[in-house]
This record gives C-alpha cells, structure tokens and sequence, in this order.
C-alpha cells in the first residue's frame, strides 16, 4: 500500500514538473512611433535571453511565444532608438511601445515592397534601391519617374530628347534585350500599371522600391527582366487624428538657347548658296515656276535675268546677311516655361479603418507658345478591418483627366536669315513648299491664298493639337486570416485609358489651304473651279481605348517557432489587356455643328496637281487596330529564416500567354531563383567593434521578358485599298514561328550591406551579371520558304556591372552634414547574332539594327581616317591602303578597316549627394557624372548643306574645311564639291576624328529649403 502511494506522490510530481515544462507566455503587445503615434510595420522584438525574433503587422502588433516566465524584450526598427522593456508573470495587457526616431541615422525604408508583399529590409536576400516620400519630394516635377534621375543606385536615366534607336529612358542594370520592349515594368499598390507614367500624382507617392536581381524582381516572371518599380501610395495610418496637408510648388524655366548650336552665319549661308547658284543647282527648281526658293537665290535668279539692278540686288542681299531668323524665333515662338503643382489631401484613422484621399492640378505652360498640359487627379483610399482585425477590405479609386495642347511650331526656319514678322509686328510670308511668287498669283484670284506665313498661325491657333487623356484606376482587395500565420487573399485591378486626340486645321489655316489648292482643277475653256477637297476645315481624329483587367488569388503564411522563421505566398493571377485604336480624317469639317462632307470625296480617284505633272489620291487617314494580350500565371516566393542570422529565399513562376507557342508545353515559360543571405554581425565570433553591421547576400535565377509585336502564329495586317488594283490587301507582319519562346534573363548578384558604428559610414555593393538568353532578332532562313530573313529567337547578350553606395554622417549637432555617394559600372555585349551585318557603311551609320557579335549593342564604329589629300578630298584604307575610293570603302566588309570607339551608352555614372542641416535651414546640393561612352559630332556635310532645312545650315567646322592646297596640313575638313559625292561625305561622316569622349560631370540640381517651426494656431493664459 505504501508503495502504491508512492508511486502516485511520484505520478504526480511527474506530471507537475513537464507542466511546468511545457507552459509557455504569450506576450502581445504593439509599436508605434512616439511622435505621430503611427504603428511601425516590420519592427524586430527579440527575447534578449533566448534570441527568439518576430516582427510587427501593418498595424504594428506582434505576438510573441516564449518559455520564459520572465525576461527582456528587445525593440529595433531603422532610423529608431533601440528600447528594451522587462517582462513578468503579472503583465496581462499588451504592451504599448513607442519608439523614437534616431536623429542621428540616415533616415531609410526599412521595408521593401514586391508588389506581392512586404518584406523587412533586413531579411531580404535580393537587391533593392528604397525610395521615401523625402527622397522623392526633394525634386519637384510633373512624372514621379523623373525624381528618381541620379538619387537611385542601379538606375540609368537617359535623355529623353536624344534616345537612340529603341532605347528606354530608364534603365536598370543596363539593357537585358534587343528588340522588344526596353522598358522597367512599373508596379502600382500590387499591380503592373499599363498606362503613362505621366497620369501618376508624385504627390500621392508613399515610396517606391526598385527591384534589380532575380531574387528581387522574379515574382514578376517574365515581364522583370528589364527591371521593376514598385510604387506604393498613400493610404493613411491606424488610430490618427485627421491630418490636412496642402502642396504648392512653381517651377519656371528660360527659353531655349537656339544660340548654343553652331551653325553657319547668314553671310556664310548666303555665300554658299552664292556658289550653289553659279554652278547652276537651282536652274531646274528655277524652271518650274513654282518650286520655293529661298530669299537669296530669288534675287540672284531676279538679278540674272535683269528685273532687278546689281546695286539693287547687292543692297537686297547684304540686308538678307544682317538677319539671324532666331532672334525673331525667340521672340514669337518662344517663352519660359511655367509648372504649377497643386495639391491637398486628408488622412487618417481609426483603430478600425484608415483612409487617405487627395485631389491634384497641374499647370504647365512649356517653352513653345501655344504649348500647355493641365492635369486633374482625385484619389480615394480607405482600408476597413473587421471581425477582430481578421478581415481586411481595401479599396481604391483614381482618376486622372489630363489635356495637352499645342499649337503650330517652328523650331527654325529653313534659311538662317528668314523673317517671320516685320518691323512692325506684322506676320510675313517665307517659302514653304512653293515659292512666294507662285503662291502670290497661282489660279489668278480662283484659289485661296497659297502664303505660308507661320506668325500668322501662330497668333490665330491655327492647325492646333489636342490630346484629352482620361484614365481610371480602381483597385478592391479582401483579405482574410484563416489561421494564426495563414492569411487568404482575393486582388482585382481595372485600369481604362481614354486618348482622343483631335488635330484641326481650320479652313483659314495653311495645311488646309494648302491641301484644297493643291487639288482644285480649273477648267481652261469655262473657267469653272472644281475642288476634289471640299471647303471647310480638316480634322484628323484618333482615339484610342486601353482597358485591363487583372486578378489575383494569394495565400500568406508566416511562422515563427524557435530560432526559425519562415514566410511564403502561393497564388495563381490572370490578366486581359486590350487595346483598340482608330483613326480618321474628316474633311469639309464644320466645328460648330460637327457636320463634315466626306461622302463627296472619292479617295480612290487620282487627282492632279493644280502644279507640275504629279497625281495622288486625297489621303483617307483611316485605319483600325487592336491587340488582345491574356496573361495566366502560377507562383511561389518564400524565405526561411535561422536564428535571425541565415536566410534562405526561393521563388517559382510559371506564365503562360497567347503570344507564344502552339502546342501547350510551349506557350509557358518557368522562372525562379535562389537567395542566400548571411548577417554576420549576429554571429557571437563576430567582434568588429567599428562595423557593427555586415551581410553578405548572394541570388541567382531567371526573369524574362514579352514581346508583343510577334506571335507564334501567322500575323498580317489588314490594309486599305490596294492601288493598282483597287482590292484590299494585307500585309504579313511575321510568318508562323511555332517554335517561338519567351526571352530569358539569367540573373547573378553577389552583395554586401554594411554600416558603422552609430551608421556614420553605411552603405552596399553589389556584383551582378545578367544574361540574355534566347531574344527576339532577325534570322535567316531558306529562301524557298518565301521570306529570306524572319524574327525569332536568335539573339544573346551578356551584361555585367557593379553597384556602389555609400551614406556617411559627416557632422552630427546643431549643423549636420550628410553625404550619399553613388557608382555604377554596367558593361554589356552582344554574343550571339545570326544575321549579317551588312557592309563597313552598315555597321558605322546603324551597327543597332544588326549587331555585331562581341560589341555592346549600342556600339560606335567608324572608318579610319587617313587626312585630306593635295585637293582637299577626305582619305580612307581599303585593303590596308590609303585611298579614295569611297564606293570600295563603303561597301568593303573587312572590319579590321574599322574602328571600334566605345560604347554609345554610359559604362559608369552615380552621383555625390551633399545634404546641409542648421536649425530650420536646409541646403542640398547634387553633382551627377557619366563616364566611359562616346558621341560622334556633327561636323560640315556637302550634301546636307546643299540641300533646304535647318539641318543645312546647323552644324559646325564650315570655317575650318579645305580652301587652298596647303590647308591640309592643318585641318581635317573636306573641301566643298559640287556636285556631292555622298560615299565622300560618309568617309568623313562617320570618321574616327569625329568621335568624342562624352564623359561629363555636372551640377545636377542645388535646393535649399526653410521648414516653418510649428506653432500652436492659439494659446490661453491664467
């Protein structure tokens, strides 16, 4: 018996113990920041005594397992003061901790977003550039893209102005295809945004996120490999009081400097012309009667044939030499530009709901007059929480309404000393088509006036543009957490654009006085005037409809236990992408009452020029087209955690479209990567006082890239009437490719993230290489077929680069001093083509079209250049020898007889940011630099100087050519010939000594702000 009861005494202090074994303490509890009493998403508690790590929600609560009665917590999250706080037994509500800022760190994102989820900065393996509302603020423009330009590590901005053949204005990690779209894919609040980056309000940016390895950006498969931007808007905090903000801004800008160019003076001009005319290259344009002329040559053809006097002449053509056409350019066409940017917004919320909602207008008024962009935007966000925070509604409206207009534009006259206006103000003819004369008097009075004066349409508006863009975004999202961890979620995305643009040319306007006259017919005998045009004005019209519908079905899961961490989504998403464009020109229009008389006009008759022997049919301006583009995708993206130090990330895509493949293994393309991260300064070896912050992260993976031009299958266009036959037509775009695959992207990046003591010197570096695998380019193929050449898979390429930032605190204190440096390296080349490329010409005027294997794709060639001979003739080699056989030497297709100057892009470019802090005062100042690619100059060209246009007399070196033997010595410049040789002016053209280093380093922006301290709108006193 006693036994027997010692058994159970034994039994039960058993049972005891493993029940104290097993309890375990749930600590809650929520983090916020201390000043604006917002939650801080993605803050690090720790239990100090054992390591166990989680991270806080959206609305910053956390929930924490521990087997530890009792203990500390430790609380951190970037750009905060760590906090500890102790924890007992007798704790029973959740704690609520306020961190406070750290005035002294950088001040960063601490999470990055995919446009899948959210993932703390530290525990990524992928590379990311992260861009705050402050970063993004410090600019002020119109496109939220353009504030990105020389503040983003990885991303090169290219001048829009001066792109080359199919080259992107952005650029992240250098190009990753041939011929298909060049372009980022840009990602706004979860979903890829297909309208112009244009109708996004920068003023309702909360950050955006640039993902550049594979790691990062393979979530999007096959649209990533050019790179993502993530944008994320506002959209209001939990628990805060209504918060109003109010956003002005002007920019104004300087007219143009048409003076910067070098160009000929109009005595230069004038003397050319001058020996154009002896050398009779004008008699057949003399001849006709009719053919424009320019001022100097009507009073050389006036003065030879005796109506008017040599001193008259000589008196005309010395006036003509004292005028430069753009001094009056400037003073009528011109003006400084005016931006205006406006904007108010209200945010907010309860413990239950948040919301943010906006309204924007822009105004800007460009350099050209009669140029202006207006711009409205209304944005709703609201966020509801239901069912103890379980179910989460999100949803979301955007309308943009934008309408650009612009009115007839002469950015330079065809001659150097054209005159515009008159002393007095008043508009002046100048030669357009036909000559002055011949427009004057042609039809004796049965025509309308045939002048071409551009003042004159200037002031009326005449021929006038305008584009009315409307585009709406809605975005509803339902979110669900099934369990603890596991979270369900439904996406939909609707985005329609709206483009009509109308360009009208009035009845009084040139273009359309031109057209009428150029097409009436006077009958001889009678008299009687027919017109093939009829009166009234002419509008050209296109509209075009985009509309895309996307969903997406998503599972979250998150869980921590131990020293282990892992995060994962699954989901599946569809997406229908339409557009639809048509076009039309209305001829007889009236606006008032939106009549036109196109039924009176036969377009496929061929009418006669009322000059000269020409016939043409009257333009039907009329087309329709459309594409469809479907999308259904799979994927997976998950990381694994250990002991807050080794992280693991993986992720798996399949996209499948109606563009590719026939058979159905074809018509998808798998993509994935690998992560791996390691946070050594965690690790209790680690003893490196002055850097208390190090990771290493290596990824490797796939990304892709569309090319919606081609399909796999046979693609014609439907075209209008045939002329020979008056049958329609079609026109065969690409034969069928069954074979066709998606363009691949193989991704490597090596980094390391770094920070000392106090974060004074911070920063990363990145190594990565990217691969282009199986792009689209040309191919040939057997003749037989019917086609010699088609496009398919034929391309590779391979680009490799370095990525550097460094953040440093220079002084800490009252005056602080910040500075952000920047490097980027990016090297590419093309390593398979299968084309030909053409002759020694092809490759120096447009390597881009059919690369060469081993040369960046935007590569510069160019002849070597042997110097002038005894009479003033440019030299090349052929064959090793210098000649001057320009035809041998254009068409030879020895590339040894070539140079190879560099690449036509950047190879390095950053930045050095300086950012000054006293009290209340800001000044901020940043250098940019690119480095390492080259340009060709324009130099002085026969055949373009001979001819009529602003091009004939905008470039450089007319003083320094060949005059008299001798000159060779010490100039480069041809002489002038006529007639022209144009192989000889391509000798010079694309020669070596033309091409220039385009290395620059420039003060980009300087900005220096006031902060109003604030103060309490009212006080009481006792």
């Amino acid at each position: 018996m006693k036994k027997t009861i010692l058994y159970i005494v034994l039994a039960a202090l058993c049972l005891n113990f493993r029940a104290k074994a097993q309890a375990v303490t749930k600590l809650t509890g929520r983090v916020i920041d201390s000043a604006q009493n917002t939650p801080l998403h993605g803050a690090t508690i720790k239990i100090k005594s054992t390591g166990t790590t989680t991270s806080t929600n959206e609305k910053g609560d956390f929930t924490l397992y521990t087997k530890e009665s009792s203990g500390k917590l430790t609380i951190s999250y970037l750009g905060y003061k760590t906090t500890e706080i102790s924890f007992n037994p007798t704790d029973k509500d959740p704690f609520a901790i306020r961190l406070a800022e750290d005035k002294n760190l950088l001040k960063e994102v601490s999470v990055v977003s995919t446009g899948y989820q959210n993932i703390p900065k530290e525990r990524a393996t992928g590379s990311f550039v992260l861009a705050d509302s402050a970063l993004l603020n410090r600019s002020v423009s119109t496109n939220i893209l353009d504030r990105l330009n020389s503040v983003t590590s990885g991303v090169l901005f290219n001048n829009s102005s001066n792109l080359q053949f199919g080259q992107s204005a952005i650029e992240i990690r250098g190009r990753a295809t041939l011929f298909s779209n060049p372009s980022p894919l840009i990602i706004i609040d979860n979903f890829p945004y297909d309208g112009d980056p244009g109708n996004i309000n920068p003023n309702d940016i909360e950050s955006i996120t640039i993902l550049k390895d594979a790691a990062a950006a393979s979530a999007w498969g096959s649209r990533s490999g050019n790179g993502v931007i993530v944008i994320t808007t506002k959209k209001g905090h939990l628990n805060s009081a209504p918060q109003v903000s109010f956003n002005a801004n002007t920019t104004v800008g300087a007219r143009p400097d048409l003076y910067y160019l070098p160009q000929l003076t109009s005595a230069q001009y004038i003397g050319v012309e001058q020996y154009l005319f002896n050398q009779g290259a004008y008699d057949n344009a003399i001849s006709t009667g009719y053919q424009a002329l320019s001022p100097a040559v009507e009073i050389f053809s006036a003065a030879r044939n005796g109506t008017i006097s040599k001193s008259d002449s000589l008196s005309e053509i010395n006036t003509l030499k004292s005028y430069d056409s753009r001094a009056q350019l400037l003073k009528y066409f011109y003006r400084p530009s005016v931006n205006q940017q406006y904007q108010a917004s209200v945010s907010g919320g309860s413990a239950t709901q948040k919301y943010f909602f906006s309204a924007g207008y822009d105004k800007n008024l460009n350099n050209t007059v009669n140029s202006s962009y207006d711009r409205i935007t209304l944005n709703a966000a609201n966020t509801w929480y239901f069912l103890k925070n379980k179910l989460e509604l999100f949803t979301n409206i955007v309308y943009t309404g934008s309408t650009t207009k612009s009115g007839p534009a002469l950015a330079s006259t065809d001659y150097p000393y054209d005159q515009i206006a008159d002393a007095n103000g008043n508009p002046l003819a100048i030669a357009n088509t036909l000559s002055i004369p011949y427009g004057s008097t042609a039809g004796n009075g049965a025509l309308l006036n045939w002048l071409y004066k551009p003042l004159q349409e200037l002031e009326n508006g005449y021929s006038g543009t305008t584009s009315s863009l409307t585009d709406y975004r809605i975005n509803v999202s339902l979110s669900y957490q099934i369990i603890k961890g596991l979270k369900a979620s439904g996406l939909y995305n609707y985005e329609k654009g709206i483009n009509d643009v109308n360009n009208l040319n009035e009845l009084q306007s040139y273009y359309t006085r031109n057209l009428i006259n150029t097409f009436t017919n006077i009958d001889p005998v009678s008299g009687a005037v027919t017109y093939p045009v009829p009166m009234g004005a002419i509008l050209n019209t296109s509209l075009t409809n985009i509309s895309s519908n996307n969903g997406r079905f998503q599972l979250n899961y998150d869980h921590h236990w131990g020293k282990n961490a892992v995060s994962a989504i699954a989901g599946t998403e569809v997406k229908d992408y339409t557009t639809f464009n048509n076009a039309y020109t209305l001829y007889g229009y009236n606006p008032e009452t939106a009549t036109d008389q196109n039924q009176a006009v036969d377009f496929t008759a061929y009418n006669p020029y009322f000059y000269g022997y020409n016939t043409a049919q009257i333009p039907a301006n009329t087309s329709e087209t459309g594409t469809t583009n479907r999308f259904f995708s799979v994927y997976f993206n998950g990381s694994y955690t250990y002991d807050d130090k080794y992280i693991l990330s993986l992720s798996a895509r399949k996209d499948e479209s109606n563009l590719f493949g026939v058979s159905a293994n074809q018509k998808g393309v798998p993509l994935g990567s690998a992560g791996l991260a390691w946070i050594i300064d965690k690790e209790s070896f680690y003893a490196i006082d002055w850097l208390p912050q190090l990771k290493l992260r290596a990824t490797y993976g796939y990304t892709g890239n569309v090319n919606t031009s081609i399909s796999a299958y046979l693609a014609a266009v439907g075209g209008n009437i045939a002329q020979t036959y008056n049958a329609y037509a079609s026109t065969i775009v690409n034969p069928p490719n069954p074979s066709l695959r998606w363009e691949v992207d193989r991704n490597t990046d090596l980094g390391m993230d770094f920070g000392t003591k106090d974060n004074r010197i911070s920063g990363s570096i990145d190594y990565w290489l990217k691969a282009g695998l199986d792009l689209i380019g040309s191919s040939p193929i057997a003749p037989q077929t019917g086609i010699s050449l088609y496009t398919g898979n034929s391309a590779n390429t391979i680009t490799k680069g370095i990525d550097l930032q460094i953040n440093s605190i220079n002084l800490k204190g009252k005056f602080k001093w910040t500075t952000t440096f920047l490097y980027n390296y990016c090297q590419n080349k093309v390593t398979q083509y299968k084309v030909s490329n053409g002759t020694n010409l092809n490759v120096v005027s447009a390597n881009y079209n059919n690369p060469l294997q081993g040369y960046p794709y935007y590569a510069i060639f160019s002849f070597k250049y042997a110097g002038l001979n005894k009479s003033g003739d440019p030299q090349g080699y052929l064959n090793g020898k210098i000649s001057t056989d320009y035809t041998s030497i254009m068409n030879a297709t020895n590339r040894t007889e070539l140079v190879y100057n560099g690449s036509a892009t950047p190879t390095s470019f950053g930045s050095l940011r300086n950012t000054f802090n006293y009290k209340t005062f800001d000044l901020s100042f940043n250098i940019t630099y690119k480095l390492g690619y080259y340009f060709r100059r324009a130099s002085l060209n026969n055949g373009t100087l001979y001819s009529a246009g602003p091009n004939s007399y905008q470039m450089a070196d007319f003083d320094s050519r060949w005059q008299k033997p001798g000159d060779e010595l010490h100039t480069n410049v041809p002489a002038l010939v006529y007639p022209d040789n144009i192989y000889r002016d391509d000798l010079y053209t694309y020669s070596n000594i033309l091409v220039v280093n385009a290395a620059h380093i420039r003060l980009q922006d300087l900005r220096l702000g006031y902060t109003i301290p604030k103060r309490p709108i009212c006080h009481s006193e006792t």
